[in-house]
């Protein structure tokens, strides 16, 4: 069997104290040069490795970030992973990813393991897990998400904005008989993305018919099956959707209805993430807001670790960032 040095035995081939052994490797306390010497000679000729996870129990620091995210299947959060983990990795941390699942306390089980969580999704924290977090000294940052806490900052885009641009678009474009495919109607993000879809008819004359609106849930199936029925009963030039998956079934079925994409029925999405599989279908490409979504992240880890760094530093409590109509085929 290979023999493993521990710290008692460096401290021993040093003449010291195992918590002079500790001090020399964490940096906590001063030690004269000659027993630093002494431990660090005798740590090269044992070839000892520090116990990493006691090293970071004895600093109360773990190098690893807590991810709650809302999915962990779908196309926008899947980019929003890769993000993550690429810029928390460059800062030297590991990253504890953990998909909303109901009647799972994830915000348990992470204290005592990471310096600090991000959590992602409308859906993925409560005021209670916050309250857990905050007496266990574990700094929180938010994103896509509007729950109002003291101390924790939250991150969002201005849905808004982006879907009165996009209605704006579509009006400009000559619609005026303009769907609007909805996410799950709990969401802020849909309802905020309703209300500039509203807006914008209103500013430009035109209508509102709760006739020529239908939830998709942020899924294809729902929106597709939903858009097939809308069409049926109501003649529509225009669709917005609340996001790219449920533009793109929009389009598929209105393809499939023989109604041709841009020429009869403008469509345009929400996000502008890469759906490999439908952009390289035989679909126009999407028309759509972008989310800027790196920045989204690159803020909320950017913030996290100023926290981490310095707990009592103030933030605002939400940033807003601007989103963009991206023009290409489909309208």
């Amino acid at each position: 069997m290979k023999f493993l040095p521990s710290i008692e035995d460096v401290a021993k081939r040093a003449g010291v104290s195992k918590a002079t052994v500790s001090r020399v490797i964490n940096g906590t306390a001063n030690v004269s040069e000659k027993k630093k010497k002494a431990v660090l000679d005798a740590i090269k000729a044992l070839n000892y490795t520090p116990n990493v996870t006691a090293k970071n129990l004895a600093r109360r620091k773990t190098d690893t970030i807590g991810i709650i995210i809302q999915s962990l299947s779908s196309w926008f959060y899947s980019e929003v992973v890769g993000l993550l983990n690429e810029y928390i990795t460059k800062k030297g941390y590991g990253a504890i990813f953990c998909q909303l699942i109901d009647n799972i306390d994830y915000f348990k089980f992470l204290v005592g393991r990471v310096d600090g969580i991000i959590v992602f999704g409308y859906r993925s924290i409560d005021k209670q897990s916050l309250r857990l977090l905050q007496a266990n000294n574990v700094p929180v940052v938010l994103a896509e998400n509007n729950t109002d806490y003291s101390d924790v900052p939250r991150i969002n885009v201005n849905n808004f904005q982006g879907g009165y641009i996009a209605t704006k678009y579509l009006i400009e474009k000559g619609c005026r008989k303009i769907a609007h495919v909805s996410g799950p109607l709990e969401s802020f993000e849909s309802v905020a993305r309703f209300e500039g879809y509203k807006a914008a008819l209103k500013d430009f004359g035109i209508e509102f018919s709760q006739n020529l609106v239908v939830e998709g849930d942020f899924m294809f199936q729902k929106a597709y099956e939903n858009i097939r029925k809308l069409v049926q009963k109501e003649e529509i030039d225009g669709v917005f959707a609340a996001n790219d998956l449920m533009a793109y079934a929009s389009m598929y079925a209105l393809d499939e209805m023989g109604i041709n994409v841009p020429a009869q029925v403008k469509v345009v999405g929400f996000d502008d993430v890469d759906l490999v599989g439908l952009r390289l279908s035989k679909m126009p490409k999407l028309t759509t807001i972008r989310q800027p979504i790196d920045l989204m992240v690159k803020t909320a880890c950017d913030i996290l670790f100023e926290k981490i760094e310095d707990p009592d530093k103030k933030f605002e409590s939400e940033y807003i960032l601007d989103t963009q109509l991206i023009v290409r085929q489909s309208a």
